[in-house]
């Protein structure tokens, strides 16, 4: 699963940009222009995806991109922890079945699941391969995201 989401952008009578997700409707925003409606995306997108972890709500995929709709991603740590959260919930591992496979102390596991804890790369790859999936990183231009 990639964690980019479809965003829709349009603009309003004044010329503002308002952004929504189709798959997150609390995360809307706005800019005033193309621009910084794209970085106001982002983070509406981060913060969405960051509530619905810390109080633990389902954190859907997301859907196809229609015609119209731009790839969102969000903050890269976030990510991370997002891709964490959904392989622990659709594997059905615990923080203390985390704790126990990667023979740490819950509050390491705590830390790593909380989303305003920032995790080193290497100990969120292996916390995500403890779950049973495994993280894949993608490179590409910065107007082709597919």
């Amino acid at each position: 699963m990639k964690i980019t989401y479809p965003a829709k952008f349009d603009a309003d009578e004044d010329g503002r940009v308002l952004v929504t997700f189709r798959d997150l409707p609390e995360a809307a925003t706005d800019g005033v222009d193309i621009d910084e409606a794209r970085r106001e995306a982002a983070d509406a997108l981060t913060s969405a995806l960051m509530f619905r972890m810390k109080y633990r709500e389902e954190v859907p995929g997301p859907t196809r991109r229609q015609q119209g709709e731009e790839l969102v991603t969000p903050d890269t740590g976030v990510a991370m922890k997002i891709a964490l959260y959904i392989s622990m919930r659709e594997h059905g591992v615990t923080a203390a079945e985390l704790t126990r496979r990667l023979g740490v102390d819950n509050r390491e596991i705590q830390r790593i699941l909380n989303p305003q804890h920032a995790t080193k790369v290497a100990r969120m790859a292996e916390a995500i391969t403890a779950t049973g999936s495994s993280v894949v990183v993608e490179l590409h231009e910065a107007d082709k995201v597919a």
